[in-house]
């Protein structure tokens, strides 16, 4: 039952998630629509597309209507579900290596938690009516819709898929945008091209080099699923999500936004702040409402409200290019407007659920002198020159730590005392 995570079903193919499971999974998820329809699509990695047909079956098997959309990122099966007022699932293990595969699932564009579909799955109770299996496309809605008001781009943009879901399709959306697009993988790749498909400025080196050595006005790299992004300047630099924010957030007249704990404190210059549990759901949460027009996590997820409420990689990289056309900016003079990004995230390893409660009592002694704390997730203790999160993790065996300094000075201050606390 590990496979059952806080925010969606992942595990290792076929150890954790296969083709037997993916059938129940299919068959619980079935029972819990009842009559909506269902829009499924998968990514590219070996698992998902072993695992997918079993996946379908099973939703047909309880009655499901399924329109199969192909393979694709979770943005579109995600919008799909905004769109239709229906259920959008993706066969995905997001930014996970190529061994893991998993679930996403989505009903009127917010992800559905694993729960529900659990107790059915557990229960072994399923809805018995054959479904309809129904070929289908929704790209170009999809498309439709993100590039609506971008205007002709007439710039010069570098993407890196990383072999994920988004090969075909990111290139093509800038080349209807307008931009002259230089792919630095041109073709799908099940292991991702040995890389772990996450968009971290460690893997952006040679998408940073492509920009440099063709002069492009910026790169785009995407995670496998496509819901994730980092920028790369036109220098090569990989800018900070915090900094893509805050260019976001002044340019885009972003007036209210729904940010994660652990984001930077350096965002509520230029934005009215309300801080979230960490996790796409939580933020989700706050867009489907109405009262935010943009959403933000430190690990580069950007939701813009006025599109729908779960965050996209694609249309990220389409309204930065749009700041630097309207603009007539580089993105590294756009980049000199806004505060230095000093800050660290780092994490700590544990064996099970016991140690890191453990460990998270000890943490929690330790701050006790500290009067100031914000516990919406973890423990924020902040300070007047930045901040420090201790957070245990919702997806792994991990306690997060993070911590921030308004100038280096700070930060090693800070330091220090993270270093005393978990000592």
């Amino acid at each position: 039952m590990d496979i059952f995570r806080s925010y969606d079903i992942r595990g290792l193919y076929p150890k954790e998630l296969n083709e037997e499971n993916a059938l129940k999974i299919g068959r619980a998820i079935g029972t819990l629509v009842k009559n909506k329809p269902v829009f499924v699509n998968y990514d590219n990695r070996a698992g998902s597309i072993e695992i997918k047909q079993n996946f379908v079956s099973g939703l047909l098997m309880s009655g499901a209507t399924v329109y199969e959309l192909g393979m694709g990122p979770v943005t579109v099966s995600a919008f799909a579900s905004f769109m239709e007022k229906a259920y959008g699932i993706c066969i995905s293990a997001s930014h996970n290596p190529k061994e893991y595969t998993g679930i996403l699932a989505y009903k009127n564009g917010v992800t559905v938690t694993p729960e529900p579909i659990k107790k059915i799955y557990k229960s072994g109770k399923f809805r018995n009516k054959y479904g309809k299996p129904i070929p289908f496309s929704y790209d170009e809605k999809y498309i439709e819709r993100i590039t609506k008001g971008i205007g002709k781009l007439d710039l010069k943009v570098g993407i890196d898929s990383m072999g994920g879901s988004t090969t075909y399709l990111a290139p093509f959306v800038f080349d209807k945008a307008g931009a002259k697009v230089s792919s630095l993988r041109t073709t799908p790749s099940s292991n991702f091209y040995g890389k772990t498909p996450e968009p971290l400025k460690e893997n952006a080196r040679e998408l940073g080099e492509l920009v440099r050595r063709h002069g492009l006005d910026m790169g785009l790299q995407l995670d496998a699923d496509g819901d994730r992004c980092l920028i790369v300047d036109e220098t090569g630099k990989a800018l900070d999500p915090m900094v893509t924010a805050m260019i976001l957030i002044k340019y885009l007249k972003l007036k209210r936004t729904a940010a994660t704990i652990a984001c930077s404190s350096h965002l509520e210059k230029y934005t009215k702040i309300k801080y979230t549990r960490t996790g796409r759901p939580n933020v989700e949460a706050e867009l489907k409402t109405g009262k935010y027009d943009f959403g933000v996590e430190t690990s580069a997820h950007f939701y813009f409200g006025r599109y729908y409420p779960f965050s996209d990689g694609v249309l990220t990289g389409l309204l930065i290019a749009g700041i630097i056309k309207r603009t007539g900016k580089n993105l590294s003079v756009l980049t000199e407007e806004f505060p230095k990004i000093y800050y660290i995230n780092k994490a700590l390893k544990f064996d099970g659920i016991e140690k890191i409660s453990k460990k998270m009592r000890m943490i929690t002694q330790k701050l006790k002198p500290y009067k100031k704390q914000i516990k919406i997730d973890g423990i924020k203790i902040p300070f007047n020159d930045g901040f420090m999160l201790f957070r245990p993790s919702n997806t792994e065996p991990l306690i997060r730590v993070y911590y921030e300094g308004t100038d280096e000075k700070a930060l090693r201050r800070i330091g220090k005392l993270v270093d005393a606390v978990i000592k």
